[in-house]
């Protein structure tokens, strides 16, 4: 999570040992600023604007309740690690209102995030984005292959 000291922390796994700190220097560090359904940030943000909660039907075979929104904020953006929201106006370009809907199983884990921002300028001219995210295989290996050693480098 990033943090507005600029410091980002993490942990893995979540129950083991002390956060750890280091400092944000690229544009792909996770966010407490990101549009997603499993940022804390942006839950906080949701559930402070009246969500609702509904029967969610099945997804993938899972029962799921819905929650779903809507939020307007004074900062929409983005970098590398995805769409970002400002909860407080910054001299931004963009701002307006988020729709958004979560599914969650009976786990409490997310199965499918839906969100479509509508950005709006200053100017009154707007653009809308719609993201999809779909969350699987809880609780199973991640296989991660490195890409081959002449893509990899270290020079910025």
């Amino acid at each position: 999570m990033r943090a507005k000291n600029g410091k980002y922390v993490w942990k893995s796994p979540s129950t083991v040992g002390k956060w750890t700190y280091g400092r944000n220097y690229a544009g792909v560090i996770w966010g407490e600023d990101l549009i997603n359904g499993i940022n804390p940030g942006f839950l906080k943000l949701d559930a402070s604007h009246g969500a609702t909660s509904a029967d969610g039907g099945t997804f993938e075979g899972v029962r799921t309740t819905l929650h779903s929104g809507t939020v307007t904020v004074p900062e929409l953006g983005m970098r590398q690690a995805g769409m970002t929201f400002g909860a407080e106006e910054e001299g931004g370009s963009w701002h307006g209102p988020i729709t958004w809907k979560l599914w969650v199983g009976p786990d409490n884990l997310p199965r499918r995030f839906h969100a479509i921002m509508r950005f709006t300028t200053e100017g009154g001219e707007a653009d809308t984005m719609t993201m999809n995210i779909i969350y699987r295989g809880w609780g199973k290996p991640l296989k991660i292959t490195a890409p081959p050693k002449h893509l990899i480098t270290d020079e910025w």
